[in-house]
């Protein structure tokens, strides 16, 4: 997967629509103000210089991952530079460890790289020779082999984004809720009650594998690695070897958070194992033989809204899966933090789904565009201006910005006033240098009847900015140069919209826009915004993601709120610091908080349920304060749906 290249972590959320009542409602006797947070500041990130000493002469693609409560999260896909890379980047203070995706055209090697402070270093010591440019290789299409009760066969084409399906006749001995690929061999198997069944690819014929198995009778998740089966239900799963039909190992499986039914199992090309279910996307994390125990981590933060029936990882470590629906949807899924977006709706069912994965000998190597970058490392490969993109908070996520907008005055701490969801797309050449930022923006709630718009404001200096496309400033409180920026502003500051409420409305009879689960809820908003630069320049220029975002009154431009910590743009007025329950100290860079460190604003990582009207934060996440008090260090995951974590009576889930 691909993510923006500057990450900064606040906190963190990913979307679902179905949730147990979990937790305890808070006494409401107790205030969140009256509570202390003394010398913190909502900070829970360093920078770090990452260094990778790597000398191999072969063209490679850098894919920088770290861990956190359980996710595995992507700060960016970079182009191997001529001795490796050096980059700088916002990673959680929690951070020890790094994980590094390094892919040529041979194939993806892991590495973990540990972090010391406010530095990480990596030495590679494979030297691959040969040149990416000078093969001429035809190619192969990279394709998925789904199968359903019915009986139905097919391949669906992953090489591009039509995917394509190739009808493959109808299962010999019946319908199959499961399958597996031996690419090796050439030999897909699949489950149709207690029978395991061979479909020879190269011939096109059947035969029967084994006529038993664990389970005895059907079961919906089915693997095959390194010569043995991997068969599961629920929270069950079984070792098998693929030749004897032994059991070779039997595990109990624990970590599953709400549900454990449907889904299916995938090696991703680390050879480490996924397991997605209704429940969510999970990875194993340990297996226990002597005990017969295996466990996993989730990776996403809440449950699908969905039901899955089937899982396969390509060759690029995308995740595919399929629904239970007569007409299913193939859905890819971030395996960094569990996002997900639907790419296909075919005629019929997918009950499983297994991947073919093209041999390395058989990809092509050509450089299409001439950029130095060849096509299968190229996101671009017939642009010489752009080669690869690199997303926050994920390709497929989107973070939310959540504010209070009573600023200076205390406000009801439901964070709802205004929720912003965005995504940032830094498009970069084959030197790592970015060529143009794409930013995407959703108004997903008003809680209030202020009328209120919203900026970002970028470090670039303005001069290094072509144009700005996308944005819409409809009022007469803002005006704006030749370039799209703001003007008489000393820093590239954005205007992506100067009324909410030219956008979206409160649906019929409501007082509110999403916030009220007893009103009608309406479509949230969107908008792209692109910033073209002048020529490639180094990203660290453009400064670090989320950047500064804030919102603004659209009768007085001077009433600006943003971040904790963040600096007032140049048209802030900044007679309000100070005022009403505004505790800011400029020259000590307090910005934007209370006397007791409370902010008015808030960014998550994720997409966020952000609580219902009137509900305070705390109210809907239990472990809020405790969070706040331990200065960040205790429940880290607080925004969770662990058991405990929450109290989904006041959290809004409609939109």
């Amino acid at each position: 997967m691909k993510k923006f290249v500057f990450l900064i972590l606040s906190l963190s959320l990913v979307a679902c629509i179905e949730e147990p009542n979990v937790g305890n409602e808070v006494d409401d006797s107790q205030s969140l103000t009256d509570y202390s947070f003394d010398t913190f500041d909502f900070e829970t990130a360093k920078q770090v210089e990452i260094n990778i000493n790597d000398i191999g002469s072969d063209a490679a693609k850098y894919e920088l991952f770290y861990e956190f409560e359980g996710e595995m999260l992507s700060v960016g896909a970079y182009i191997k530079e001529t001795n490796g890379l050096t980059v700088s980047h916002t990673l959680p203070s929690s951070v020890s460890e790094l994980y590094l995706n390094k892919t040529t055209v041979n194939g993806t090697q892991q590495y973990n790289m540990p972090v010391n402070g406010a530095s990480a270093a990596l030495s590679i010591k494979d030297y691959a020779t040969g040149s990416a440019a000078n093969s001429n290789n035809a190619g192969c299409i990279d394709h998925l082999y789904a199968v359903n009760n019915n009986g139905d066969f097919f391949s669906i084409d992953v090489s591009n984004s039509n995917f394509a399906p190739t009808e493959l006749g109808q299962l010999q001995g019946g319908g199959s809720i499961a399958n597996a690929l031996d690419q090796a061999n050439g030999i897909m198997y699949y489950n149709v009650g207690k029978n395991l069944y061979a479909y020879d690819i190269a011939s096109g014929t059947y035969t029967t594998k084994h006529t038993n198995n664990p389970f005895n009778g059907n079961y919906p998740r089915l693997e095959y690695y390194d010569g043995y089966f991997y068969m599961s239900n629920k929270d069950v799963m079984h070792k098998v070897e693929v030749e004897t039909n032994n059991v070779v190992a039997t595990y109990k499986i624990s970590g599953f958070i709400n549900n454990s039914g449907g889904g299916d199992l995938a090696f991703d090309s680390n050879g480490e194992l996924y397991l997605a279910c209704f429940s969510g996307l999970y990875k194993f994390s340990s297996f226990d033989d002597a005990n017969g125990t295996a466990q996993i981590i989730r990776i996403s933060a809440e449950n699908f809204p969905f039901q899955l029936t089937s899982m396969a990882i390509d060759r690029q470590d995308r995740i595919f899966v399929g629904t239970n629906d007569a007409q299913s949807n193939l859905i890819q899924i971030s395996k960094e933090d569990g996002a997900y977006s639907i790419v296909k709706t075919f005629d019929k069912k997918i009950n499983d789904l297994t991947a073919w994965k093209c041999e390395t000998s058989d990809l092509s190597q050509v450089d299409s565009d001439n950029d130095g970058v060849i096509d299968e490392l190229d996101d671009y490969p017939n642009d010489p201006e752009a080669a690869v993109d690199s997303y926050t908070p994920s390709e497929l996520g989107m973070g939310s910005f959540a504010f209070e907008d009573l600023w200076p005055n205390k406000g009801d701490y439901d964070f709802n006033d205004m929720v912003v969801g965005y995504r940032y797309r830094n498009v970069l050449n084959g030197d790592n240098e970015s060529v143009r930022l794409i930013m995407n923006f959703t108004i997903r709630a008003i809680g209030a009847a202020n009328h209120s718009g919203f900026g970002i404001e970028l470090d670039v200096d303005p001069n290094l900015v072509a144009s700005v496309s996308g944005h819409s400033t409809a009022g007469n409180n803002t005006s704006l140069n030749e370039k799209g920026l703001e003007a008489q502003q000393n820093k590239s500051v954005i205007i992506v919209f100067n009324d909410s409420f030219n956008h979206i409305k409160p649906a019929a009879g409501a007082s509110f826009i999403n916030t009220d689960p007893n009103e009608t809820s309406v479509a949230p908003f969107e908008f792209e915004v692109v910033v073209q630069f002048t020529n490639p320049i180094d990203p660290t220029l453009i400064g670090e993601a989320p950047f500064n975002p804030f919102i603004f009154s659209s009768y007085d431009r001077g009433i600006e709120l943003h971040l904790a910590g963040n600096m007032p743009t140049a048209l802030a007025d900044q007679s309000l610091f100070g005022t009403a329950g505004d505790a800011t100290d400029l020259a000590a860079g307090k910005t934007y908080q209370d006397s007791n460190n409370l902010p008015w604003a808030i960014h998550i990582i994720h997409k966020f349920r952000y609580p219902t009207e009137k509900s305070r934060i705390d109210q809907g996440y239990n472990k809020f304060v405790d969070w706040g008090l331990s200065r960040g260090t205790q429940f880290k995951d607080w925004y969770g749906d662990n058991s405990g974590y929450r109290n989904v009576n006041r959290l809004y889930f409609d939109n």
